[in-house]
């Protein structure tokens, strides 16, 4: 499936190009603070305002004379600090799009060795150096994405050692699975899908990625992009079945974290 992956078209992104401008000029500032990115934008007052950091979109609310995220986990905080990311705005019916990087307020969480969520001190992907996109980046993370499980679980043993676990579980044949467990198993949810397509694939300089992908769950054709920081925070964004993949996710799965080897819904 590796050989089958990497054959597919590399073009297409899941994230639209910005649109228009507007007479904005001052660079945004943007921290961790509170559990959350917080943003500054200084001139005119926009009326709307996106964050995307790493092809994902957080819709920022205005609190006073600034713009927040939700709260997010301490992982997802983690993978964004120092990140560059750009910000859309929209100001009287004009989008822009400004950059700007997002500063921490805390220290980064120590990476984990592979396969062992935090606590190590080896670095879990070969730093490039340098951003890549397409065959060049698939080249060089395929091996982590297609074997891998993304699980909010810190013991790696996952359910039932946390009382409630949420991964994803992709294997190198291209099936995916979602798990969802509970102490009561009427409450669990398990899904399987199969990659179909892969849409965009990048690595950044410092050894973090990103893959976007179709797949086919229940029949409908729905889309993934899964965003790894160096440290192995992880974000899922999806799109369910007929959603614009140029707005926001349909749903969006944070606090996750890499570790190496697949893992179906099987206790």
């Amino acid at each position: 499936m590796l050989g089958v992956l990497a054959a597919v078209a590399l073009t297409l992104g899941l994230v639209g190009a910005p649109a228009g401008a507007a007479s904005l000029t001052a660079q945004p500032t943007a921290v961790t603070e509170g559990g959350r990115v917080v943003i500054t934008i200084k001139g005119k007052k926009p009326t709307k305002a996106t964050l995307i950091v790493g092809g994902t979109r957080y819709q920022l609310k205005r609190k006073g004379k600034v713009w927040r995220t939700k709260p997010l986990s301490a992982e997802a905080l983690a993978g964004m600090s120092g990140a560059k990311a750009k910000v859309k705005v929209r100001v009287k019916g004009k989008n822009k799009t400004l950059k700007t990087s997002i500063q921490g307020t805390g220290t980064n969480p120590t990476p984990g060795t592979p396969g062992t969520p935090g606590g190590g001190s080896q670095p879990l992907f070969a730093a490039p150096g340098v951003d890549r996109v397409g065959g060049e980046a698939w080249d060089a993370i395929k091996g982590y994405f297609a074997n891998s499980t993304l699980s909010d679980c810190a013991d790696p043993r996952g359910w039932p050692y946390c009382q409630v676990e949420e991964r994803y579980g992709i294997f190198d044949s291209g099936t995916q699975w979602y798990c969802y467990l509970t102490p009561d198993s009427r409450s669990d949810v398990k899904s399987v899908s199969s990659i179909q397509r892969l849409l965009f694939i990048q690595q950044k300089a410092d050894g973090a990625w990103r893959v976007d992908y179709e797949s086919i769950e229940y029949d409908k054709v729905v889309y993934y992009s899964v965003n790894v920081a160096a440290n192995g925070a992880a974000v899922v964004n999806y799109w369910g079945s007929g959603a614009d993949t140029s707005g926001p996710p349909t749903n969006q799965y944070t606090g996750l974290q890499w570790m190496r080897g697949a893992k179906d819904c099987s206790y």
